[in-house]
């Protein structure tokens, strides 16, 4: 493989994944073995660091010498020591030393903490020990995303600063144009004097720098743009949680972030295409594709040891005539919400959805349905229907608003299930049975 350039390191948020980009191939992220002194480190490593001393840091499970690194801590010139075990730093290296490391924490907020369910931004917080720590204090949080809206904490501090700039995180609410606030989660923000990268919408993931004023978050800047600018067919190395998966199994997410392709000539190694699932940890060898913003799987290695119990329910398909409307597609008078991170295919826009017959797959999350993927569609072909059959004794059994004239989605009522219906007219759909 040809090493990745260096001036891709400002791309990648730290929020995000556990990522390594490697310049000769994976290694084994869960392998005991530190690299020895001799061995050429990747160019850059972007990961947990799992281990410090005077001289070196300890990241992806390879041991780097580093007394001579620039280190930057959230911006600022920092020194070695102080950077923390479980940080998540983005380190740049000569292939054999460290140059460069940068550690950026996910949060600097408040924390709202209700009994055994803690967040910041409505971005629920796991591994995050609250003891100590009270409602509203003001923290500092580096770690993953694990799921979608939630983020697996592996280091946290008390800020006692109350004047520190925060940054949060989220998917925007309760947007307001004309008096230029949003919500993420709990916190609301006033966006009137900020820099704004990309367009606001509800539903749109963002990251926010500011100052809190009283009960509002002033915003500096707001990120809504979630673009890369990785070179194309950069040798990439991904490790982390399956988050999302479609039903053929071509696209996923890893770590509520990175949209990850496979093709006929993806490799898997300890186990096959059928072993993907939503939870299963993964590392990945890819190579990114800037026009499609996302990574090309070259081979995949499954973690079966470091898989997480995640809801697979929370993963929904549905099929049939689209209106769109500001960012919000509607199916049977459903609601949708495409952000900034879906993926269209087959030449889809935003500018072209509208009246079309689609599938969208995606996750329920906060009681919201985030489209992943949006695919072209014949109203002829069976439709996909993954989710929960709902009624009563006085309803009909539906699912994402179709019911059955033949009456074959009753057997499924209250169950999460995976169908394949024939489209009849309207509303109305027949034949379904489950789609293996």
């Amino acid at each position: 493989m040809h090493s990745p350039q260096k001036n891709i390191t400002q791309v990648i948020s730290l929020s995000a994944l556990t990522l390594a980009l490697t310049a000769c191939g994976s290694s084994n992220s869960q392998s005991n073995e530190l690299t020895p002194p001799t061995t050429q480190l990747p160019s850059v490593l972007i990961g947990e660091l799992t281990a410090t001393t005077a001289t070196t840091i300890t990241v992806n499970q390879h041991e780097i010498p580093a007394s001579n690194a620039e280190v930057e801590i959230d911006g600022v010139d920092g020194s070695l020591k102080q950077l923390k075990k479980g940080m998540m730093v983005e380190v740049e290296t000569n292939g054999s030393r460290a140059t460069e490391i940068d550690y950026d924490p996910n949060f600097k907020g408040p924390v709202q903490i209700q009994g055994n369910d803690i967040n910041i931004a409505g971005v629920a917080l796991t591994g995050f020990d609250s003891s100590g720590f009270k409602d509203g204090d003001l923290v500092e949080v580096s770690g993953y995303h694990s799921a979608y809206n939630t983020l697996t904490v592996t280091y946290q501090q008390l800020i006692n600063d109350n004047q520190t700039e925060l940054e949060v995180e989220g998917v925007i609410s309760v947007l307001n144009t004309q008096l230029g606030t949003f919500s993420l989660g709990n916190i609301d923000i006033n966006y009137q004097q900020a820099d704004i990268d990309g367009s606001l919408v509800n539903g749109q993931f963002v990251e926010v720098e500011g100052f809190m004023n009283g009960q509002q978050l002033l915003a500096s800047e707001v990120d809504a743009k979630q673009h890369s600018s990785f070179d194309d067919d950069t040798d990439s190395q991904l490790a982390g949680q399956i988050t999302w998966l479609n039903n053929d199994s071509t696209l996923m997410t890893i770590n509520g972030q990175w949209q990850v392709s496979m093709n006929a000539q993806t490799r898997y190694d300890e186990g096959t295409e059928a072993d993907l699932a939503i939870g299963r940890f993964v590392e990945i060898d890819a190579l990114w594709q800037q026009a499609h913003n996302w990574f090309v799987a070259q081979e995949i290695e499954f973690d079966f040891d470091n898989d997480a119990v995640l809801n697979p329910s929370s993963a929904f398909s549905v099929a049939g005539l689209v209106t769109y409307t500001n960012s919000v597609a509607t199916i049977n008078g459903i609601e949708f919400m495409l952000n900034n991170q879906t993926v269209f295919d087959d030449g889809l826009t935003l500018n072209n959805i509208d009246g079309q017959w689609l599938e969208l797959e995606g996750i329920i999350a906060d009681d919201k349905n985030t489209v992943s993927e949006v695919e072209l569609m014949d109203a002829n072909e069976p439709l996909n229907l993954s989710g929960i059959v709902t009624g009563d004794a006085n309803t009909q059994a539906s699912l994402w608003g179709y019911v059955s004239e033949d009456d074959s989605l009753e057997q499924y009522l209250s169950q999460y299930v995976e169908l394949e219906c024939q489209w009849i007219a309207q509303k109305q759909v027949a034949a379904c049975r489950l789609d293996d």
